[in-house]
Parts: C-alpha cells; sequence; structure tokens
C-alpha cells in the first residue's frame, strides 16, 4: 500500500521556484520574439536611405535627363518623414529661373564625399526629376563640374550609398 509522506520545505522551495520561472519565460516571450525584433530593427547607418524606401521608388531610372544648372546654394533638408538628413543642391536650370533642389545623399555619405560646389558653378548634371507632395527635385545618378565628375548612382541606378561594392 502507499504511504503519501508528508511535503518537506525543500520540496515546496522547489516548486516555487519551478513556478517562477515558468511565469517568467512566459511573461518575457513576447518581448523577445522574433516578430517584434523584425519590426524594430534597423540596420545602422541606413536612417532611412536604403533600399526598397518610399524615396527610392521615386527614382526612374528609364526617365533620366541631362541638365545644365548653375549652384545657387548648398544646404541641408530631410527629404522625407524618417529620413535622415540629406545634403542638397539649390541649382536653377538654364533658360528658367526657377529653383529646384537635386539631392545629394545622405549627409552621412556626402561628407564623406571630395565634393565642392561653389555658388554660382556651372555643373552638368544627369539624373531624375521627380516630385512628392507637391515638391519637385531632381536625384542625380552623376554630376560634371569643370574637368570633375561625382558618381551618386550605379548604372542600374542603385545608390552608392547602399550598395556593396567588390574589391
Amino acid at each position: 500500500m502507499f504511504v503519501k509522506r508528508p511535503a518537506m520545505l525543500g520540496d515546496r522551495i522547489m516548486m516555487l521556484a519551478y513556478a517562477v520561472t515558468a511565469i517568467a519565460v512566459f511573461a518575457a516571450a513576447p518581448i523577445f520574439s522574433p516578430a517584434n525584433a523584425q519590426q524594430s530593427f534597423r540596420f545602422r547607418g541606413s536612417d532611412g536611405w536604403g533600399f526598397g524606401t518610399r524615396y527610392e521608388q521615386l527614382f526612374d531610372n528609364y526617365n533620366l535627363k541631362t541638365y545644365v544648372a548653375t549652384v545657387v546654394k548648398v544646404d541641408t533638408a530631410t527629404p522625407m518623414k524618417d529620413m535622415g538628413v540629406a545634403v542638397r543642391l539649390i541649382v536653377t536650370l538654364d533658360g528658367s529661373k526657377d529653383e529646384i533642389p537635386v539631392h545629394l545623399g545622405p549627409m552621412w555619405f556626402a561628407l564623406n564625399q571630395d565634393i565642392n560646389f561653389p555658388k554660382g558653378e556651372k555643373v552638368e548634371l544627369k539624373g531624375c526629376r521627380t516630385s512628392y507632395m507637391n515638391a519637385e527635385f531632381i536625384m542625380p545618378v552623376e554630376m560634371r563640374r569643370k574637368d570633375r565628375v561625382f558618381r551618386f548612382r550605379d548604372d542600374d541606378g542603385n545608390p552608392f550609398w547602399c550598395i556593396y561594392r567588390n574589391k
């Protein structure tokens, strides 16, 4: 015949430890779930300038034109909500008095380039003229100034600030 022994103090402590551990694991599971990690993860440095963003979807590699323009000023702006600051040129296109911005890319990219566009400088730029929320701007592929060429995108239209290059 089976005789039930009285519960010892050590047994009660072990059962309490198991219960606390189980509660802690189930309570923390939603915090560390892969779904939450993917929703909040953002690659360091992209700052909203990566592939597939709304901004990059505005670029049309089949709608490229070459413009001759005069630099009015260089400044910074945030092209869209949730994006980092961009360096941009404000230019007037030849034959027009209207000023139009030219987005050179994210500040962290443009500041590491050997770029200098003084006021009044004539430049030739090849790029896609587009608009967002009724504001027109040019997304350049390349810009020429005197004897220098500055490239911002590859031949497929991918920006140099978010592609890997082979050595």
